[in-house]
């Protein structure tokens, strides 16, 4: 009770140095205390606030007071458009992206903050953007778009290991609910990743249309037909590739050599 009626007076001159008037304010403010602290431990369900201990005279000067913001106030739509002084610049200069060893440091309170301050800006940029592209003029520093979407994504990373981190402790297991090979209904194996649902499995009608438990084997004979398609796709694409890269080198002869096509993968389809 000592320590806290000490805090409290510290408070109470703190508030009667910068809100209130005079010395005489602050001679009635230990009177007061006093007062409080002696009603509180006869009725402690008549705690009153801290203002109420002055008496009816000793009022707020209120003209004395200093009132401040730490950030301006936009209420209108011009939040959604740049500054008006880079209006038809043909660039403007930007930092760098958040990098993960940054964001790993600050507290879940700074990620929240500049999560959102990240979302503006970015909603900023692209309404920005649209208004270039509307007036058919070029967007200055369109990287900039980049290098927030690249925070906004570090940020979640982030927070997806402290959330791994925190589920390992309590449960041993991670957070993300991982994924698992499943058979749709065309009889192609998937890979599902599993998430949360409102209604069960095996109450969606939709899940299970496309995910049947009992799968009917006739299908299987048109997998091989599907890998075939899949495959005359990738080698098709190949072959135009590697068609385009010796034209271009009977054009531009230092070429040859230097262009190279990766030969198509299988596909995987069981």
């Amino acid at each position: 009770m000592a320590a806290f009626k000490n805090s409290f007076k510290r408070v109470l001159n703190v508030l009667s140095k910068n809100a209130f008037t005079s010395s005489n304010i602050c001679t009635a403010g230990q009177h007061g205390i006093n007062r409080y602290f002696s009603s509180c431990l006869l009725n402690p369900l008549a705690i009153r606030s801290p203002l109420s201990l002055l008496s009816p005279g000793q009022t707020c000067a209120s003209h004395k007071s200093n009132h401040f913001h730490t950030t301006p106030l936009k209420h209108d739509l011009m939040e959604f458009f740049d500054r008006k002084e880079v209006w038809g610049e043909s660039s403007v200069a930007s930092g760098r992206p958040y990098r993960l060893e940054e964001l790993r440091i600050k507290s879940n309170q700074d990620l929240h903050k500049l999560w959102y301050v990240l979302l503006k800006e970015r909603n900023m940029l692209l309404t920005m953007e649209a208004e270039y592209n509307r007036n058919t003029e070029l967007f200055p520093s369109p990287e900039r778009i980049t290098k927030v979407e690249e925070s906004m994504e570090n940020i979640l990373e982030v927070v997806k290991e402290r959330n791994n981190a925190v589920s390992l402790l309590e449960t041993g297991k991670p957070a993300d609910p991982g994924g698992a090979y499943v058979r749709d209904f065309l009889g192609r194996v998937r890979w599902r990743k599993f998430s949360e649902y409102a209604v069960p499995s095996h109450m969606n009608k939709a899940h299970r249309l496309l995910f049947p438990r009992g799968f009917n084997k006739l299908h299987l004979k048109y997998l091989p037909l599907w890998r075939q398609k899949i495959a005359r796709f990738r080698w098709y694409h190949y072959h135009r590739q590697v068609k385009e890269n010796q034209e271009l080198v009977k054009k531009f002869p230092h070429l040859e050599g230097k262009l190279h096509v990766p030969l198509p993968e299988e596909p995987q389809v069981y």
